[in-house]
């Protein structure tokens, strides 16, 4: 599941995705995508899935063209939506389904001119970094090392760990079956 939910986000684009895309969220964000009352399990348990598999993933910041500003974990505070009041982006004046690109210029950050004091706080905790307008924006997964996509380090940052049971084979042994 967590895999389908990087790919519908940062993956190739396949026929799986693309229909998802086009039937399910239409046209919205998947962050944003609320559960319908008749769907299938599947897409109920991944999307119930959300929130536990968004802070494994953050976003650096090149051009701003392929980070959501309000959905995707790029900020500090990210996702800003989930921090902040719908009323953020509303002071702001800009859609809420926008790029981090829209308030990038050049290579610095340009804010809208119209400033709330939540604005204002968001703009103060922004990275210290500057965007490279050269550079492509950068979604990585951070239980994997190298910052990639894998089974393995996803399972091993959801999964709740648990004490060793030294009795487990009094339970559980291989010749349980056998006559």
């Amino acid at each position: 599941m967590v895999r389908h939910i990087w790919i519908l986000s940062y993956g190739t684009n396949n026929l799986w995705s693309s229909w998802i895309k086009a039937y399910h969220l239409k046209g919205s964000n998947l962050w944003e995508a609320k559960t319908p009352c008749t769907c299938s399990w599947n897409w109920r348990k991944l999307l119930h899935l959300r929130p536990r598999v968004r802070p494994l993933i953050q976003h650096y910041i090149g051009n701003g063209s392929s980070t959501s500003l309000w959905f995707d974990n790029w900020h500090p505070d990210s996702p800003l939506l989930s921090k902040w009041s719908p009323r953020v982006f509303y002071d702001s004046g800009l859609p809420i389904h926008v790029m981090v690109s829209s308030i990038v210029h050049g290579d610095s950050w340009s804010w809208p001119a119209a400033m709330s004091i939540d604005l204002f706080e968001i703009r103060s905790r922004m990275p210290s970094y500057n965007p490279n307008s050269n550079v492509n924006d950068r979604a990585c997964c951070l239980p994997s090392s190298n910052g990639t996509y894998s089974a393995s380090s996803a399972l091993a940052s959801l999964r709740t760990p648990h004490p060793f049971i030294p009795w487990f084979k009094l339970v559980w042994f291989p010749k349980i079956f056998l006559e």
